[in-house]
């Protein structure tokens, strides 16, 4: 059987950033804003660039 090993792969923080920053962004939206797209949209942008320093911070 072929072993499947996972030490090679790298996890990409700007996808997960979106994602937990359009979760956020979904809450923090319906609080503030009462508009829901506009609090997933500012999360996810934000969240987006988080994932991105973090991913170019890992590379170095």
């Amino acid at each position: 059987m072929t072993e499947n090993t996972n030490s090679n792969r790298k996890i990409m923080f700007a996808g997960v950033g979106i994602s937990i920053g359009a979760g956020i962004g979904l809450i923090l939206g319906l609080i503030l804003f009462d508009n829901m797209v506009l609090g997933m949209g500012a999360g996810a942008g934000i969240g987006l660039i988080i994932g991105a320093v973090i991913d170019t911070q890992r590379e170095k």
